[in-house]
C-alpha cells in the first residue's frame, strides 16, 4: 500500500470531519437507489476518502470507480444537515486520481488540444456527426456490433452536422423592439448549444431581442471546462476558466445569460471555487443569470403574451436540471414562464427534480445505469400525461430524448426557449398527443 499523502484529499479534511454518518444523503442519491451500494452514496465516499488519508486503503480500481460513478447531481450536498461540501470532496479525489493515473491519452488529447480551440472542436463535432449518421441509419441487423444499442435499439445522437451557432448569429445582436435596450447582456452558450442545439441558442437571442434586450455573443468564449473539471483535470479547467474570464470581464454588459444549466453552474459556482484568488471569478459569477430567470425577472413574459385560442391546451411538464435547481437555485421561474404562455397547460410531474441520469460523460461511461435512471423519468413523464417535456440543459435534453426513445415513447423534448418560439409561432397543436377516445 502506498504511503504517499493524498494532498488534494487532505485539503478537504475539514469537510470530512463534518460528516456525522447520519445517512441523510442516501435518500435521493440516484446511484445508491439504483445499486444499494453504500460506497456510491456520499456517506460511503466520505468514508473512503478518510480511509485514503488514514492509510487504510489505496486508490484501487474499485475506489476509483466509486468516485467516477457519480452523477454530480448535488442531491447529497443539498440534503446534508451538517453542511458537508460533498462536491468538494468528490472533486478532490477525482483530482487525485487524474494526477496519479492520468486521464487517458484520448481524453487528454480532447481536453488539452481540442476544447480550447473552437475550430478544432467544431471539426471534431462534424466528424462525430458523420459517424452518428452511419450509426443511426445502418441496418438494425448490425446493431449488435454498435455500442449503446441494447436490444437492438440505438441511442439518440445529437445533430452535429447542422451549422453551429457561431456561424449563424452576429457578435452584436441589437434589439429591434425599442431604440434603447432594457438591458445589454452577454450570451455564454456552451459547447452543446453552439454545436448540437444552435436553434435553441438562436431562439434565446431572438426572444431577448424582441423584449428589448441587446445580446452580445462573445466570439472568444471557449468551453466552460465542465468535462475536464468533472473528470479530475482541474488544471485544464483552470486554463479554460481564466480565458473565459478574460473574455467576459472585458465586456460592458449588465448580465451574462446562459441557457445551459451546467455552464451556468460552472461559471457561477465552480470558477470562484477553483480560482479563489481571482476577483474576476466572483465578479463574473455575480452576473450569471439563467435565460428563464431573466425573462421572468424583467417581466419579459408579458411581451410574449398571445391570444388564447379555444380547444385543448398543450400540456407541458418540466424537468429540473440538477445544476440549475440545486446549483443555481432556479426552479420557480421556469414554471412561471411556462404557465404564462398562451394555449399551454403546465402539469407538474413526480420526480421533476430527480436527476435524469445524463450528467455529461456519465451516460457514456455507464450507459446502462444512465438508462435505468432514465426509465424512472420516462415513467414519471408518462404518468403526467404531458404532450411535451421541457428542460433547460442540453445534456438533460439529449438524455431524456434517448430514454424516451429507448422505451417506446414519442413525447418530444424541448428547451424552454424552443417551446416559447414554437408556441408563439402558432405551432403548439402540432405537438399535442391524440386525445383518447372513450
Amino acid at each position: 500500500m502506498s504511503d504517499t499523502k493524498f494532498e488534494y484529499v487532505l485539503s478537504v479534511k475539514d469537510e470530512l470531519d463534518k460528516c456525522t454518518k447520519c445517512a441523510t444523503c442516501l435518500a435521493g442519491c440516484p446511484t445508491y437507489e439504483l445499486t444499494e451500494s453504500e460506497t456510491l452514496a456520499a456517506r460511503g465516499k466520505i468514508r473512503l476518502a478518510q480511509a485514503l488519508i488514514d492509510g487504510q486503503i489505496d486508490l484501487t480500481d474499485r475506489v476509483k470507480n466509486d468516485f467516477t460513478q457519480c452523477l454530480s447531481c448535488m442531491n447529497c450536498l443539498q440534503a446534508c444537515p451538517s453542511g458537508v461540501d460533498t462536491m468538494a470532496v468528490f472533486e478532490a479525489v477525482r483530482h487525485e486520481i487524474a494526477e496519479r493515473d492520468g486521464i487517458g491519452t484520448f481524453t487528454r488529447l480532447i481536453f488539452k488540444h481540442v476544447l480550447p480551440y473552437p475550430g478544432r472542436l467544431n471539426l471534431l463535432a462534424k466528424l462525430v456527426g458523420l459517424a452518428s449518421l452511419f450509426y443511426t441509419y445502418a441496418p438494425n441487423v448490425f446493431s449488435s456490433l454498435f455500442p449503446y444499442s441494447p436490444m437492438g435499439v440505438k441511442r439518440v445522437t445529437p445533430d452535429f452536422l447542422q451549422p453551429n451557432l457561431r456561424s449563424v448569429i452576429g457578435e452584436i445582436n441589437p434589439t429591434g423592439a425599442v431604440s434603447t435596450p432594457l438591458r445589454r447582456v452577454a450570451f455564454f452558450t456552451g459547447c452543446m448549444t453552439d454545436l448540437a442545439f444552435p436553434k435553441t441558442g438562436k431562439h434565446v437571442v431572438e426572444l431577448l431581442n424582441k423584449a428589448g434586450i441587446e445580446v452580445v455573443f462573445p466570439t472568444g468564449q471557449l468551453c466552460c471546462g465542465a468535462p475536464a473539471y468533472f473528470n479530475g483535470d482541474v488544471e485544464t479547467a483552470k486554463i479554460l476558466a481564466r480565458h473565459n474570464l478574460d473574455v467576459l470581464s472585458a465586456l460592458d454588459v449588465d448580465a451574462i445569460v446562459y441557457s445551459c444549466a451546467t455552464c451556468g453552474s460552472v461559471l457561477g459556482e465552480t470558477y470562484p471555487h477553483i480560482l479563489p484568488d481571482d476577483p474576476r471569478a466572483k465578479a463574473v459569477a455575480e452576473k450569471m443569470v439563467d435565460f428563464q430567470k431573466l425573462v421572468i425577472d424583467q417581466a419579459v413574459a408579458s411581451a410574449f403574451a398571445g391570444t388564447e385560442k379555444e380547444g385543448r391546451k398543450l400540456k407541458v411538464t418540466y424537468h429540473d436540471p440538477c445544476h440549475l435547481r440545486r446549483g443555481m437555485g432556479v426552479h420557480q421561474e421556469p414554471r412561471k414562464l411556462i404557465k404564462s404562455l398562451p394555449n399551454v397547460e403546465f402539469v407538474e410531474m413526480e420526480g421533476a427534480n430527480s436527476c435524469c441520469g445524463g450528467s455529461g460523460t456519465f451516460a457514456v461511461k455507464y450507459y446502462d445505469m444512465a438508462m435505468e435512471q432514465g426509465k424512472r423519468k420516462v415513467d414519471w413523464i408518462a404518468a403526467s400525461g404531458a404532450d411535451v417535456v421541457v428542460t433547460a440543459c442540453p445534456s438533460c435534453q439529449l438524455q431524456l430524448a434517448d430514454a424516451l426513445h429507448r422505451h417506446g415513447s414519442t413525447t418530444p423534448v424541448l428547451h424552454t426557449a424552443d417551446l416559447i418560439d414554437y408556441v408563439l409561432a402558432g405551432k403548439a397543436p402540432d405537438l399535442r398527443k391524440p386525445e383518447k377516445k372513450a
